[in-house]
């Protein structure tokens, strides 16, 4: 048999042997019960359906547990935060432009840089304006003086702050931090009477009929058009009145009598004492506040203490009493850092700061 003849029959062999193997397959599947066989084939793709299920759900439940635990968290911080704030500490910044006008009805009127309109306020028949850090009067002219009925404001500004009024006559006044102007929003008759507490710049306007009354406690000024500085603080022994221009007259209750003071002079009232002393002073340095310079000629430190700690609203304790009678000699400028200027006094002497928030504790 060639070659060719005997590949042809092994193909047909096998051909018939493959179909013989189909046929017995085929006859095998039919004969098997469909039930049992429709478990076997549906099951594990049911199986394989419910896995993938069970996978999808596992995910979506793990979402969801994640979405809640985030809400747990950001709960349970947002009372947190509430309950207990996260503590800050406060920087020791200068003095700035602020104060608090109490009107006649007993309305507080809250004046600061922070506050860009202008405030207008009509009391007494006196346009009360606030721009530019500067409180202003004005009266109308249209009514009497005489007629009107006295009514007083007053002007209180913080530690911190620093404030400038003109009064309805034209005075003006610069007040100093943790100070208090009390004075009629017209002034009635033949005088004019104002009452300070802390430390003001009087620039008073010139009226020869009407003497202008500055009242500090146990001490009395009388004025007619002058230029002059008062320091009247009640936590001090003494309140210091200083002449620039003009002339000024000062009385103590106890004494009764008057002390005509001349430019460049300066009255030393002791309160305890009930009388006072003049001394000649640079009238430059004792008003250099107005001007934002800090100016210690030959001061004890319990003194500067006193005039930062207003300006710059801190607390200052001394661990020695010795500290306080340490004199400085020196200019500051009155919007420096708190630190910087407590740095310059360092060097100059053997006295230690430490300050903590809002706390100065001086030691030697």
């Amino acid at each position: 048999m060639r070659e060719k003849d005997q590949i042809e029959k092994n193909d047909t062999e096998y051909d018939e042997a493959r179909l013989e193997e189909t046929l017995d397959i085929f006859m095998q599947m039919r004969a098997v019960d469909k039930a049992k066989g429709y478990r076997k084939i549906v099951e594990p793709v049911n199986r394989r359906a419910r896995r993938r299920q069970f996978i999808l759900l596992s995910r979506y439940a793990a979402v969801i547990v994640v979405i809640v635990v985030v809400g747990i968290i950001w709960g349970v911080r947002g009372r947190v935060d509430h309950a207990v704030p996260v503590i800050q500490v406060q920087e020791i910044t200068p003095g700035e432009m602020k104060a608090k006008l109490i009107l006649a009805t007993g309305e507080n009127v809250l004046l600061d840089t922070l506050s860009l309109r202008r405030t207008v306020i009509q009391e007494a028949g006196v346009t009360i304006q606030k721009a530019n850090g500067v409180l202003t009067y004005e009266h109308s002219g249209k009514e009497d003086v005489h007629s009107v009925e006295v009514v007083y404001n007053t002007l209180e500004v913080p530690r911190g702050g620093e404030y400038d009024v003109v009064l309805e006559d034209g005075t003006r006044v610069w007040l100093n931090a943790d100070s208090r102007l009390k004075y009629p929003v017209v002034f009635p008759g033949n005088e004019r009477r104002v009452i300070l507490e802390g430390e003001a710049y009087f620039e008073v306007a010139k009226d020869t009929n009407r003497p202008f009354w500055v009242e500090t406690g146990v001490q009395s000024l009388r004025v007619l058009g002058t230029a002059f500085n008062v320091y009247a603080y009640p936590d001090e022994a003494d309140i210091y009145t200083t002449l620039v221009h003009g002339s000024v007259a000062v009385s103590v209750e106890k004494q009764g009598n008057e002390q005509i003071l001349v430019p460049g002079e300066q009255a030393v009232c002791h309160v305890d004492r009930g009388n006072f002393t003049v001394k000649k002073v640079d009238v430059q340095q004792v008003a250099a506040w107005k001007k934002g310079v800090f100016v210690f000629e030959n001061q004890n430190l319990e003194q500067i203490m006193l005039k930062l700690a207003r300006w710059y609203n801190v607390m200052v304790f001394f661990q020695n009493e010795g500290a306080k009678a340490i004199e400085f000699k020196g200019n500051l400028p009155k919007y420096s850092n708190f630190k910087s200027i407590l740095q310059v006094i360092e060097k100059s002497s053997n006295v230690k700061f430490d300050v903590q928030g809002q706390t100065v504790v001086v030691s030697i």
